[in-house]
């Protein structure tokens, strides 16, 4: 028995333990979770375009009111050589960029102060939600009688149009913020301008984005209604213009150049979301 026993130990003593599994596996992904989104993004922008195809193809709509994908593409050098597209591309590009840098450098900051502090957002409230709720286009307008028919009625319409998403979803984002985040921040000493600047600042990026989102698609809206109003160029003037007289082409053609636009910006603050918010969790 003794024996026994003596010849046992060694034994479990070198028996080979069990590896702990790792807690988080790793993996490589693959082509198709890489490229999924853009590629079924991409189909069904072909088959939107496929079904329009077909549908002014068969005559179903009178051709006078409806173009066609093929007819839009051999309208644009036309639209480029003798309509003089890029002037008006310049002229509405100009009042959209001056309307959004606007948005951008007061929206972003009430936000954030309306966000941040109780007082300013219990001041700001009413007068927002009464402002965002507003029918901006009545005013149209009276900018164009007050400021003119040039460049700054279309800045000021496209500020009042836009700033109210921006500055809306920058409250948001700081409202939502973990308050166990910020009361451990205050347990290992953090003050206030450092807990704003290291947790509030960056959790508050995607709420900011989504209503930069908002912002550019009003902000386009903006500058075609505007101009539609009462401009001497511009992509609005243009649209004003070839619907008068019946240049259907045309006329479609600048709809899906702003439409173009508006996906192209929207892609832009997308990677920028990305980049600056890496640790969002994309469900």
């Amino acid at each position: 028995m003794t024996d026994t026993h003596t010849d046992a130990a060694p034994a479990a003593a070198h028996a080979v333990r069990p590896v702990p599994a790792p807690l988080v596996t790793l993996e490589r992904l693959g082509l198709w979770a890489r490229y999924r989104s853009p590629v079924l993004g991409a189909v069904g922008i072909l088959v939107l375009l496929v079904v329009w195809q077909v549908v002014s193809g068969l005559g179903i709509i009178d051709p006078l009111y409806i173009s066609s994908p093929v007819r839009i593409v051999e309208a644009a050098p036309t639209a480029f050589a003798d309509d003089g597209f890029l002037t008006h591309i310049a002229v509405s590009g100009q009042e959209f960029l001056l309307g959004m840098l606007l948005v951008v450098v007061t929206g972003i900051p009430f936000g954030l102060l309306a966000g941040w502090y109780r007082t300013v957002r219990e001041l700001s409230d009413p007068l927002v939600s009464a402002l965002f709720a507003t029918p901006v286009v009545a005013l149209v307008p009276i900018l164009v009688l007050t400021l003119g028919i040039g460049v700054g009625s279309k800045v000021a319409f496209v500020y009042l149009l836009a700033v109210w998403p921006v500055a809306i979803n920058t409250t948001a984002g700081i409202r939502d913020i973990d308050p166990g985040m910020i009361r451990m921040a205050r347990t290992f000493g953090s003050g206030d301008w450092r807990i704003f600047r290291t947790i509030a600042l960056p959790a508050s990026v995607p709420h900011i984005i989504v209503g930069l989102r908002n912002a550019v698609s009003r902000g386009i809206i903006a500058v075609v209604v505007g101009e539609l109003y009462g401009a001497q160029a511009g992509i609005g003037y243009y649209l004003n213009q070839t619907g008068q007289i019946f240049q259907t082409d045309r006329y479609y053609f600048a709809v899906v150049f702003l439409a173009l636009v508006g996906v192209l910006l929207g892609l832009g603050l997308s990677a920028i979301e990305a980049r600056v918010s890496g640790w969002k969790v994309d469900r």
